[in-house]
This record gives structure tokens, C-alpha cells and sequence, in this order.
């Protein structure tokens, strides 16, 4: 599996019951807010992203992985997205590029998010936000709240 990461950026670490719900329920939270058009672009995205992450880092708790403290954790949880649950290689590529857009906005405030961006991240945080909660059913029910 993800074997060739450990001591790499990831280490092994049982899975606590309910963990990746409750990283599930706080992605659903900045979802929510994510879509409250009365505060800003740039924020809005931040909260979707902010999303992403947490759906990505539930996905390598649900597999008994955490990135360790090596930083690139955001890198991590959403490039095994393929590996831990299956998610389409294809989409990957979408979610790195939000990623690399958000990190240039933190980095030098190059990045202004359009609506069009914000809807296709939002759009893109549902569909992650959705297969794992069907891959996390049929796998392992047992983590769920």
C-alpha cells in the first residue's frame, strides 16, 4: 500500500474509533461555511481547502497512517487519495492544483480565487467529501460516529 511513505512523511498509528468521522464532520463544517456568500472569496477557499485537507487526513487515519511531523502532510493526504480510497487519479490532479494555488496565495498573496474557482474546488471537496463516505461504508462502517 503505502509502505514506501512510512518514516517518509507518514507513520503507522491505530485508528481511533469515530476518528475519521469526526475529520468528516469538521470537513462538512468548513464545507458549510465555505458556501456562505456573505464573507470572502479568498476565505471561502481557504474553507474549502481547509475541507479537502481534513477529508484527505481522514482517509490516512481511516488506513492507520498520519503524516509525521516532516511537514508536507497537505502534499500527502491528498496525493494517497488514490491509494488509501480508491479516489480517480484523474481528480487528483484537480485537487494538487488547488492546493498549489492556495499555497501561492499564502506564499505571496499571488492567488485571488474567482467564483468560477471557488464553485469547481467546491464541487471538487463534495465529490472527495461523498466517495469517501461510500468507500469508508463499505470498508470499515466501524469508524464511523
Amino acid at each position: 500500500m503505502l509502505d514506501h511513505l512510512i518514516g517518509r512523511g507518514l507513520q503507522r498509528e491505530p485508528v481511533l474509533a469515530g476518528e475519521p468521522g469526526r475529520l468528516l464532520a469538521r470537513a462538512a463544517i468548513r464545507l458549510k461555511d465555505a458556501g456562505n456568500d456573505q464573507i470572502s472569496l479568498e476565505s471561502r477557499f481557504d474553507l474549502a481547502y481547509e475541507a479537502l485537507l481534513q477529508i484527505g487526513l481522514a482517509a490516512l487515519r481511516a488506513n492507520g497512517l498520519r503524516p509525521d511531523s516532516r511537514g508536507g502532510h497537505h502534499v500527502l493526504a491528498l496525493q494517497t487519495l488514490e491509494t488509501t480510497i480508491g479516489f480517480p487519479r484523474q481528480r487528483l490532479r484537480l485537487l494538487d492544483e488547488f492546493r498549489r494555488k492556495r499555497a501561492a496565495a499564502l506564499d505571496d498573496g499571488a492567488f485571488e480565487p474567482s467564483a468560477a474557482e471557488l464553485d469547481a474546488l467546491l464541487r471538487a471537496a463534495q465529490e472527495l467529501q461523498a466517495h469517501f463516505l461510500t468507500w469508508l461504508r463499505r470498508e470499515h462502517p466501524d469508524l464511523l460516529p
